[in-house]
């Protein structure tokens, strides 16, 4: 992909882009800076047995393969109008795949046998429906992305009834199918939150749907009632024992702690001094006592699997109050641009996004989650193509 990018003799950086430039440079100053700080009051280089140097470089990893994967994306859809269409033309494979796979994952579900199990990474028997990913949790985002995007694109691309029709059987499909199987609180939640009252307000404003949303309502009722019934009763039956609330309450106490005693944060290098401290200081007070901790007491013995488990929160430490004016310039301008737009079909573009701002905040990280920036890539170009055209537009009546 950089080979690709390193092509081109002109490069091409997107506002969205630069942004995430001037994030990463942020975070690198913040990083240096801390290096001496932790060494004058750890009296070592060495956080948990490993050196906060070589941690650093590691986490820099992360967000410099994404910027390079993101650059790949948006210069791959700036090539020319048919890209769109190349585009949409394999995620409706790809959409026909999932759905298929899907149907016979939730068969293979409760059974002994594991289906395909050469595409996993051991051969444990998984009891929940995780899709092509490593566990349930991460499939909140992939799945919106391969439900709603493809609807958006059948009618901002204006293909036949036909082919339009296909999709909205397949969306519907993959969203109810998984939807009814789902044990993610996270993605249940979300549905609830989000995703739910949207598709509501989407019906009720659209004349062709007003009377099938009228007519359907007692539906969807009862399947607002049944996500609910079955997100409390994961939360009644898991909250004091599951590893999960314990892990992820301590962590979002423990980061906001951080960024309340050093709100420029304490980058990637201070990140390992600062947040196993944090967690002890956490996990001593009475907010916490009544969880399962046995994971998050982990934390304080090595670096393997250190994080928040959400992008929101992890960077808050990294980057404290330029993490918050990234996320505001990168994330949610971008949501409130596609909501200026009257079109309907942009609710297709709005549902994602939300999704997946609201995923980063409560239960995922964004580091190995591409979809998540892909579809920003995607939506970067097209915020690019409504801008040009309103120019256009705008020229025209001039003239």
């Amino acid at each position: 992909m950089l080979a690709y990018i390193l092509m081109h003799q002109k490069l091409m950086l997107s506002k969205y882009t630069r942004y995430f430039i001037y994030y990463i440079l942020y975070v690198l100053i913040i990083s240096l800076i801390f290096i001496p700080i932790v060494y004058y009051n750890n009296g070592s280089l060495l956080a948990l047995g490993e050196n906060i140097i070589v941690k650093m470089i590691k986490l820099f990893v992360y967000p410099l393969c994404i910027l390079v994967f993101y650059q790949f994306v948006y210069l791959l859809f700036s090539q020319g109008k048919n890209s769109f269409d190349y585009f949409f033309n394999a995620l409706f494979c790809l959409q026909i795949i999932i759905a298929v796979y899907l149907f016979f994952e939730v068969i293979f579900l409760k059974r002994e046998t594991i289906l395909a199990s050469f595409l996993h990474s051991d051969n444990l028997k998984y009891y929940r429906v995780r899709l092509f990913t490593y566990e349930e949790s991460w499939i909140g985002t992939v799945l919106t992305f391969f439900i709603f995007i493809p609807i958006f694109l059948v009618n901002y691309l204006e293909k036949s009834k036909k082919l339009k029709q296909r999709v909205y059987f397949i969306s519907a499909f993959i969203f109810l199918y998984y939807t009814l199987f789902s044990e993610s609180k996270g993605y249940l939640l979300l549905i609830i939150i989000s995703v739910l009252p949207m598709t509501i307000k989407y019906m009720y404003n659209h004349n062709k749907l007003k009377k099938a949303f009228l007519i359907g309502s007692p539906i969807l009722v009862l399947l607002i009632i049944f996500v609910l019934v079955i997100l409390q009763k994961n939360i009644d039956e898991q909250f004091h024992s599951s590893i999960t609330f314990g892990t992820r309450l301590t962590s979002y106490l423990s980061s906001i702690k951080i960024f309340v005693i050093h709100p420029f944060g304490v980058g990637w290098s201070g990140f390992i001094y600062y947040f196993p401290e944090s967690i002890r200081d956490i996990i001593n007070t009475s907010w916490v006592s009544t969880l399962n901790l046995q994971e998050i007491k982990s934390y304080l013995t090595t670096t393997k699997a250190l994080s928040t488990k959400t992008e929101f929160f992890d960077n808050l430490m990294y980057g404290g109050i330029g993490f918050l004016i990234f996320f505001y310039q990168f994330f949610i301008k971008r949501y409130f641009f596609f909501s200026k737009f009257s079109n309907p079909n942009f609710f297709f573009v709005k549902v994602p996004l939300l999704f997946c701002i609201l995923a980063g905040v409560i239960y995922i990280t964004f580091y190995i989650k591409y979809e998540v920036w892909f579809l920003m890539a995607f939506l970067d170009v097209l915020q690019s193509q409504l801008n040009n055209k309103k120019l256009k537009d705008e020229g025209d009546y001039y003239s």
